[in-house]
């Protein structure tokens, strides 16, 4: 698990239902970062996006949160469609699981550090998603996650 710090250093991890997960490693398929965030100090916008790139397949987990000003806690909210895409797998054998305005305690965005000048954020997460058509388990539960980056 990447440490919790406030240095950019572009750091993403968490557990997905108990398994470890941090971007990176493996080859790009589409010549993506890994880790890829940003944040809008005029719109309040955070997008972070972390993939892991393994031999067989590539998954990602995405976070997006609105009406971030300060250091906090934030709860996850949907803004504009019902279902917003959380987890996708590529190649594996898992399904696609999403933010659902119908799931209660969609998740938690903890801003830890924000420098407005050096243009740092970091901090935790944990996040709930699901998917009703996924034929094994239709909750996805995303815990312990930390990310650091630079915007």
């Amino acid at each position: 698990m990447p440490p919790l710090t406030h240095q950019s250093l572009n750091t993403f991890g968490c557990y997905i239902d108990g398994e470890l997960f941090v971007a990176g490693g493996g080859d790009s398929y589409w010549d993506s970062p890994p880790i890829s965030g940003s944040f809008s100090e005029v719109d309040k916008y955070l997008g972070i996006q972390g993939t892991r790139y393994k031999e067989d397949f590539s998954d990602n987990i995405r976070i997006r949160d609105s009406d971030i000003n300060a250091t906090g806690d934030y709860e996850i909210e949907m803004f504009g469609d019902n279902k917003l895409l959380g987890y996708r797998n590529w190649h594996g054998e898992m399904c696609d699981y999403y933010f659902d305005s119908l799931t209660p305690n969609m998740g938690i965005v903890s801003v830890t550090y924000l420098n407005k000048i050096e243009n740092i954020i970091s901090g935790t997460f944990s996040l709930n998603l699901t998917n009703s058509d996924c034929e094994s388990d239709t909750l996805l539960k995303v815990t312990d996650g930390r990310f650091d980056f630079f915007y």
